[in-house]
């Protein structure tokens, strides 16, 4: 009797034998279903922080790429900003922006920007995320660096060296 063999109904690109991460196995699938003009898209949200940077990143968001008819090179790059003043900005950037993008893709992906305003944008505050996390000096560390301090005639350098003598403490409260 000739045994036979089952169909094996799991392709080997979907087999696994450890745990991957979801982006390394989203991002094959979408590369599928979205094409590489999609591909493109996907890789600008996933990766735009390492792209422009985390300050740039904190106020912006790509939308997508919209190419010349035919063309996969030269395309307008549509961001998303919450207000003027972070438009105007952008603007400023926009050389500094396109280079990074298409140091990023290796080509002229892109060639010119499209700043979107909207007021439905959440900006990411670091600033403040680090201070809340920070160590406060207590009242008597803080009495002891406005003593120090004292003596100076020039308020700014004054401000400066406090701001400098709290981070010192403060850091090295967490350091015993």
């Amino acid at each position: 009797m000739v045994e036979k063999k089952k169909k094996n109904i799991v392709s080997n690109e979907r087999k696994t034998l450890d745990l991957q991460s979801f982006s390394r196995t989203l991002l094959p699938l979408t590369k599928k279903l979205l094409g590489a003009k999609g591909m493109m898209e996907v890789e600008l949200l996933s990766e735009w922080e390492n792209i422009v940077g985390e300050d740039m990143a904190a106020y912006s968001l790509p939308l997508g790429v919209v190419f010349p008819k035919g063309e996969k090179s030269k395309g307008c790059l549509q961001i998303e900003v919450p207000s003027g003043a972070f438009a105007l900005e952008m603007q400023h950037q926009e050389n500094f922006v396109l280079a990074k993008v298409n140091s990023y893709f290796g080509y002229c992906a892109v060639s010119k920007l499209k700043i979107i305003q909207t007021g439905d944008f959440e900006i990411k505050e670091k600033d403040n995320i680090q201070k809340e996390q920070k160590t406060l000096v207590t009242e008597d560390e803080e009495n002891y660096i406005k003593e120090l301090s004292a003596d100076l005639q020039n308020k700014e350098l004054q401000n400066m060296l406090e701001k400098l003598g709290r981070s010192v403490i403060s850091d090295n409260k967490g350091k015993k």
